[in-house]
């Protein structure tokens, strides 16, 4: 019975993590995606911030958000998005992890 118990708390505690997670990084996991591969291409984080205030004036994305991302540190949970784009933004934050491995060794 405690197992069970303990097993429900871990639960509950994960999805109040990534739900706090979330609301705190306040952009949406498409728009991480859109920053990912902007990145890839070799956009400047000033462009890639005024690209997605040009397009979405409710956006409540800033530029010091885009640089933090850039860095690859933004987590998006699988419940954020659907299965295939999920493994997408997997997918791009390897690139992304290999960009900076590649710029940290020159």
């Amino acid at each position: 019975m405690d197992n069970k118990y303990r097993t429900q708390f871990i639960q509950m505690k994960k999805e109040r993590r990534e739900k706090k997670r979330c609301v705190k990084r306040s952009i949406t996991g498409e728009e991480v995606i859109f920053i990912f591969e902007k990145f890839i291409e070799g956009w400047s984080t000033i462009r890639i911030y005024n690209t997605i205030i040009q397009n979405d004036k409710s956006s409540s994305v800033d530029k010091k958000k885009v640089e933090t991302i850039v860095s690859g540190n933004c987590k998006v949970y699988e419940n954020e998005l659907s299965t295939e784009k999920y493994k997408y933004y997997l997918e791009l934050r390897e690139k992304i992890y290999e960009l900076h491995g590649n710029t940290n060794n020159k």
